[in-house]
């Protein structure tokens, strides 16, 4: 369904029809009203799922599909001789660190609508340790970013001194654990 890319207006049919379905709104109908089902909705299997997809999270073991991880996507743009920091990745935004044995690197990522999150963490980062940031912003399954919308992010990120790359990551079947 590429939640992420829905327009909210969308999102809310998506919503108005999860809680006419009598398989989910009838059973959230003991805990909550309808307004209440479609805030719960948005605010925790809908917010799981978008950290799930990058295998992070609670219930990322429940979800059939992930986005290529760091690794993958970060490592060609560093070159050969960084690697993820093992025990790194985080949320919120989602981020991890590399090192190539005496440098570390701190890199933050998501899609384009979600830049202005990823520019606030990658500046406090830049003050706090006065090492330069990535900033990747992605796109799925060969999408493209507005050149209009590239230009703004490639003269910010350049304006605060933050490295910024794109790259295009796949959401790729996955065998659930049992």
């Amino acid at each position: 369904m590429d939640w992420e890319d829905i327009p909210d207006r969308e999102k809310s049919k998506h919503y108005a029809r999860w809680v006419a379905d009598a398989k989910i709104g009838d059973v959230l109908a003991d805990y909550y009203t309808a307004d209440g089902m479609r805030v719960w909705l948005k605010d925790t299997p809908l917010k799981e799922y978008a950290r799930a997809v990058e295998d992070f999270g609670p219930f990322a073991k429940y979800a059939s599909k992930r986005l290529t991880p760091p690794a993958e996507f970060v490592a060609p743009l560093l070159g050969p001789d960084w690697s993820l920091v093992h025990g790194s990745v985080g949320e919120k935004p989602m981020h991890c660190t590399f090192t190539d044995g005496t440098r570390a690197r701190n890199i933050y990522w998501g899609k384009p609508r979600s830049f202005s999150i990823l520019l606030w963490a990658a500046v406090n980062n830049a003050v706090k340790t006065h090492t330069r940031p990535l900033m990747v912003v992605y796109l799925q399954d060969g999408k493209a970013i507005d050149e209009e919308q590239r230009l703004l992010h490639e003269k910010i990120a350049a304006h605060c001194s933050i490295d910024l790359a794109y790259v295009n990551r796949k959401l790729e079947s996955k065998r659930l654990d049992k």
